[in-house]
């Protein structure tokens, strides 16, 4: 795992320096924002780039800092045109970004199956004349008996592991 940490940081560090020079390298002229005075770092500011880009400031600061999780295409193109990407610079960001958060195609998980002991079935199977169902704590219905004869309604019987069997009258 500490290999994998050390891209990880990296790669954040690569993102961070690609945005800032990307965006030393724009005057507010070229973006056409208006300047106010000087200016302590030449091109534009985070702000201006926010505005441009319309993201909000500290998702800006957030995404410069190398911290891309979460970021759709288009806010990415959307910076890109901010930061006057040209096609290879463009191709460069998303890649970084693919590189920071791969997407990998989530496992799935199977539903467990249900799992009936051998003394529930034997009691599922004694009931030849009622409506049954066996169902866990989550309500989950996990085997059924459905034949109707009238038994008092809601009377039920309580089993090991959470399983509940139940007996209902439709008359």
């Amino acid at each position: 795992m500490p290999v994998y940490r050390l891209v990880v940081l990296e790669t954040k560090k690569e993102i961070q320096e690609f945005l800032t020079s990307r965006r030393a390298a724009i005057t507010p002229e070229q973006a056409g924002v208006p300047s106010y005075g000087p200016r302590r770092v030449p091109g534009l500011r985070r702000e201006e780039v926010a505005v441009l880009a319309g993201v909000s400031v500290p998702y800006y600061t957030r995404l410069e800092r190398g911290d891309l999780r979460g970021v759709s295409e288009g806010v990415l193109e959307a910076l890109a045109g901010a930061l006057q990407l040209d096609d290879a610079e463009r191709a460069h960001l998303f890649d970084l970004a693919r590189a920071a958060h791969p997407t990998a195609a989530p496992k799935r998980r199977r539903a467990p199956k249900p799992r009936i002991r051998p003394e529930i079935q034997w009691t599922l199977d004694a009931i030849t004349g009622a409506a049954a169902y066996v169902g866990n704590d989550r309500l989950d219905i996990a085997l059924t008996v459905s034949a109707w004869l009238p038994l008092s309604l809601g009377s039920s019987l309580s089993l090991r592991a959470g399983l509940v069997l139940r007996a209902r009258c439709c008359s």
